[in-house]
């Protein structure tokens, strides 16, 4: 079994990384607006959300995770591919 290289590591983690804080934009604002909408209603027992509001956050929230999770096979994927061209080494015995 090959061990991954050190910049073969750092560079998944920068691609991902790179993924995640593209996409994590939306999540970011949805967020907001929800601890927005809990701050206006903190007096109150329930907070009311427009249904089109609702349905938009999780759309958002369900786009992320389908883009990670298309991302993350795709990388994965790739890193096997990698692993199972890897030249194997020979050794003699005898």
């Amino acid at each position: 079994m090959r061990a991954r290289s050190i910049s073969e590591r750092e560079g998944f983690n920068m691609d991902m990384g790179k993924f995640v804080d593209r996409r994590l934009h939306a999540v970011r604002v949805t967020v907001n607006l929800l601890n927005h909408e809990l701050e206006l209603a903190r007096n109150d027992s329930s907070v009311t959300l427009d249904r089109e509001q609702l349905k938009s956050m999780v759309e958002t929230f369900s786009m992320f995770i389908e883009d990670f999770d298309v991302s993350w096979r795709a990388v994965r994927d790739q890193n096997q591919k990698k692993f199972a061209q890897a030249p194997q080494s020979q050794t003699k015995v005898g």
